[in-house]
């Protein structure tokens, strides 16, 4: 695991992600998923991110980004939710 805490970039395999403060909504942090450099997307085309409430720790982060990174069952659940989101 690479942590860089200026950034807030996380690296487990060949998975990166990218945490900060989200555009659209200030009150949130968003985290943008990366695969071998490239933008991770989703069902729709879509870079993969994910929202946390600002509160939420490091240690919270570096979870979801471990698992996100490791396990496909999690992975591939996450990006189903995700696509039917906006529905």
């Amino acid at each position: 695991m690479d942590h860089d805490a200026a950034t807030s970039r996380y690296a487990f395999g060949n998975f990166a992600f990218e945490a900060g403060p989200d555009p659209e909504d200030a009150r949130r942090l968003r985290v943008l998923v990366f695969k071998d450099g490239a933008p991770f997307t989703d069902l729709h085309g879509q870079q993969m991110q994910k929202g946390f409430a600002p509160a939420t720790g490091p240690a919270r982060i570096e979870q979801f980004c471990r698992r996100f990174a490791t396990d496909e069952a999690y992975r591939t659940q996450m990006l189903v939710k995700h696509a039917f989101a906006c529905c």
